[in-house]
């Protein structure tokens, strides 16, 4: 049967798949060309856990700007969607010669204002952006639900999800990065009809909710703490609860249930997880497909880093595990990586907030992506993971199943080893 000829009855299984409600994690894979084989794959400039996943250049235009493709959305159909806020666009890619890597580009709308977040729900995408979101048809016909966002000075408007109640949630940024303010709905998460009616404030209390996520079931979204060491403020995942708040401006992070500068504290939920100040939490994504040791029911964040600060605490794109309580486990890098010892494949979380040396070290020489910066992510129906960079670049991480025997080279306490043993202890970090 001709190549084309399987992909086509490969998608048309997913399509079904799809339809009836099959889970992900059972969905066939394609019948692709080994990882060295294929004509995009990267070599040697962008470090990558290899045992397990299949870099691919999707897109790399060192010409657009550098903040192009600042959030990401995979459809069912294989289009990938990409946001140029500056230039107002969303771009689809979709596959032109039948490997299913998306490779061409378009510009599926244009004109939009500072279009920075993206959810596709039934056939329709929206768009985030400015004061603005927007429903895009599939014919790409333009439709202006919102035009009333706070905007101004602060942090932009920027990611929205299709909640499990189909409504829509968009994330707004606080108009100041440690001041007090009495705009409701800046630094909130805001919920609404899908024809954006009906607008409420469903949590509160963020600096600079990035994105946010439908993962398990409930809504998570990421923050940003100021920059002032004296605070011990650090960067978060959070668990959003209707009418939460989070804290800012007067507790962040560590100090959430404290009392910080004579507030009390008790009445702000803590975050889910810490990452170091600096980190700079950009975009994250569910990845409920079952594929790898250690892949299933993950999260995956990106820290984007922060070029104005002298620690490498960033730069670079994690998956989270969690227990059937919602608590983190620990965390894997999928990259920059480099496979040196186990205590570098997978990271236990024990409360303390995660720092670039605790997975891997990053020198002058260029090592990973620096001074690039990973911007958003993405997941496809078939568990792809496309990755957006700083520099007009998307890369695609596709599960790698032509490495014999690759979950043997992950220590058995990682959930990578396929006797995954929690009980066996990992070897000491040093922090």
């Amino acid at each position: 049967m001709p190549v084309t000829a399987l992909l086509n009855r490969w998608r048309l299984a997913l399509a079904i798949c799809l339809t009836m409600g099959t889970p992900l994690a059972i969905l066939a894979q394609p019948d692709l060309p080994l990882c060295d084989d294929r004509p995009t794959v990267i070599r040697g400039e962008l470090y990558t856990d290899t045992r397990r996943w299949c870099p691919e250049d999707v897109v790399h235009d060192p010409q657009l700007e550098p903040l192009s493709f600042t959030a990401l959305e995979a459809a069912p159909d294989g289009t990938l969607y990409a946001t140029r806020p500056v230039s107002g666009l969303v771009m689809a890619i979709r596959d032109s010669d039948g490997d299913t890597l998306p490779d061409e580009t378009s510009v599926f709308a244009e004109g939009l204002t500072l279009p920075n977040g993206l959810a596709y729900h039934r056939g329709d995408l929206y768009v985030s952006g400015g004061p603005h979101i927007y429903r895009l048809s599939a014919a790409g016909e333009v439709t202006i639900l919102v035009d009333d966002l706070p905007t101004g000075t602060g942090f932009p408007v920027a990611g929205l999800t299709v909640g499990a109640d189909d409504r829509l949630y968009v994330a707004v940024g606080a108009p100041c990065s440690n001041c007090e303010y009495t705009d409701a709905e800046r630094g909130a998460i805001l919920s609404m009809n899908l024809d954006g009616s009906r607008r409420q404030v469903f949590a509160s209390g963020l600096r600079h909710p990035a994105d946010i996520a439908l993962y398990r079931d409930r809504l998570w979204t990421l923050d940003s703490a100021p920059r002032q060491a004296e605070r011990n403020a650090l960067d978060e995942l959070n668990r959003l609860e209707a009418g939460g708040w989070y804290g800012f401006p007067y507790c962040l992070g560590a100090e959430t249930a404290n009392i910080a500068g004579g507030r009390d504290c008790s009445a702000g939920i803590a975050p889910a997880m810490h990452f170091g100040t600096g980190a700079v939490p950009t975009s994250l994504a569910a990845f409920p497909q079952d594929l790898l040791p250690g892949t299933k029911d993950t999260l995956i964040v990106v820290l984007s880093g922060d070029p104005s600060q002298v620690d490498f605490v960033g730069y670079k794109v994690i998956m989270i595990s969690f227990d059937e309580d919602d608590q983190p486990l620990g965390s894997a890098v999928i990259f920059p990586f480099a496979y040196e010892s186990g205590r570098q494949a997978y990271i236990p979380y024990r409360g303390q907030a995660l720092y670039w040396d605790r997975f891997i070290h990053l020198n002058e020489q260029g090592f990973g992506i620096y001074p690039q910066q990973p911007l958003a992510v993405a997941v496809s129906p078939e568990g792809w993971i496309y990755i957006s960079i700083t520099g007009g670049r998307i890369v695609a991480l596709r599960p790698r199943y032509d490495w014999p025997d690759h979950h043997l080279l992950y220590p058995i306490w990682t959930p990578m080893n396929p006797d995954y043993d929690p009980s066996a202890p990992p070897p000491e970090l040093a922090y």
